[in-house]
């Protein structure tokens, strides 16, 4: 009996151990089923991302079309109270976002506006409102879009301040001839010429992203058509820049600084002639060659003289009375600059060489282009020598016999 007993225990225990093993392999997973599983789960996250991606982008998009229409309510209530001239039927009124009074200080999803407008038209009876927008994320809506039409259109990436100011200065709604804009001061209006014409369409100044004229530091670079300058100073409401690189034109000279003899020329049929280019140097501190670069040896930029009082082929007087300043009306250099300015647009209110006083802010904003290139100033040393600033960082002068070649940068006044 107890053996009996044992047997049927050993069995037990043996089939308890069997269950136990198929319960485990019943409860594993394979490789196969793990792949499946992971397989299935990607598919899973490939067709929800773009789903959660869509919804994050409608949801700002919402935001920004409801942030905006909270502003236009602000601005219908500015209209209303009639502190503001608004009654004629022949004007379109741009009321900037920053003047309008709201209770929290609104921004778009993006960041915080820009250049950013609510158009108001009167047809004699009531106000439209019409939206335009920019953030200093460049997100923005450039088309000038009615309230009702907000929510339709598309929110666009990459939009510059620019872009929002010009399409508003030169935007007359519904073929209205008068353009106004709320000054700063958020109480008077911009004259209507000025609003329109402040900026030339063919020759728009493209700041840097997020600034404006009033706003763009020192060392940064603007575009005019597809010419960049630094930003040098400011003088009052103007701004001073020199231009990125040396025009292209001129001369091509070898040799060493002081036996320099012209291996070649710039025809004006050349790509790019006339203008900026990346490619042309002055003088090259240790290297003997000078792309577009100008000497005085054999040139008319010397013009005028009191008498016949020449020596050696240059002027002698050192008070500078019998020899006329180089940058004059008369000069290639002269004429070179001027054609640049033509080139360039009405925006520009002056267009010369670089004074001392100005080389010397450019050498602080860039020492690289500075040890790189000498440049041909716009200051006279006195009547018979003209400034040069050599690559090696030092001013210098030349004589008219000099065969010292430098290359022209320009200084611009918008």
């Amino acid at each position: 009996k107890t053996e009996t007993k044992k047997k049927i225990t050993d069995k037990k225990k043996t089939q308890s151990k069997e269950v136990n093993k198929k319960s485990k392999k019943k409860t594993a997973f394979t490789l196969i089923e793990l792949l499946a599983v992971i397989i299935i789960l990607g598919i899973l996250m490939i067709i929800a991302i773009p789903s959660v991606t869509n919804y994050i982008s409608d949801s700002r998009k919402s935001s920004y079309i409801d942030t905006a229409k909270e502003l236009i309510n602000g601005a219908r209530t500015t209209v209303n109270e009639g502190k503001l001239e608004m009654y004629n039927t022949d004007s379109t009124y741009y009321i900037p976002g920053k003047c309008i009074a709201t209770e929290n200080s609104l921004r778009s999803p993006y960041g915080s506006f820009t250049e950013t407008y609510i158009g108001v038209i009167y047809d004699g009876k009531g106000y439209k409102y019409y939206w335009i927008s920019n953030d200093e994320a460049g997100q923005g809506i450039k088309n000038i879009t009615s309230l009702e039409n907000l929510a339709n259109d598309l929110i666009e990436s990459d939009v510059t301040d620019i872009e929002i100011l010009n399409t508003v200065q030169s935007t007359g709604i519904g073929n209205r001839s008068e353009v106004l804009i709320l000054k700063d001061d958020c109480k008077t209006w911009n004259d209507a010429s000025v609003a329109t014409n402040h900026v030339d369409e063919e020759n728009v100044v493209v700041y840097p992203k997020g600034k404006t004229k009033a706003t763009v530091e020192t060392g940064e670079i603007v575009k005019i058509k597809d010419e960049e300058f630094y930003v040098v100073k400011r003088d009052g409401d103007d701004l001073v820049l020199i231009a990125h690189y040396n025009l292209k034109i001129g001369g091509i000279y070898g040799g060493v600084s002081g036996n320099w003899s012209k291996i070649g020329e710039y025809a004006t049929t050349d790509t790019g002639y006339g203008l900026q280019s990346s490619d042309v140097k002055g003088w090259l501190q240790g290297v003997n060659s000078s792309n577009g670069a100008l000497t005085f040896s054999n040139t008319n930029y010397w013009k005028g003289k009191v008498g016949s009082i020449y020596s050696n082929s240059y002027c002698t007087n050192i008070n500078g009375k019998n020899c006329t300043y180089v940058y004059d009306s008369n000069s290639n250099l002269y004429q070179y600059v001027q054609n640049y300015k033509t080139y360039l647009g009405n925006i520009v209110k002056e267009a010369r060489l670089m004074t001392l006083e100005e080389a010397t802010l450019f050498q602080s904003i860039n020492q690289t282009a500075w040890k790189e290139t000498s440049y041909w100033l716009g200051s006279p040393y006195n009547g018979n020598r003209v400034w040069r600033v050599l690559s090696d960082g030092h001013y210098g002068y030349s004589y008219y016999d000099d065969l010292m070649a430098c290359g022209i940068r320009p200084v611009i006044i918008i």
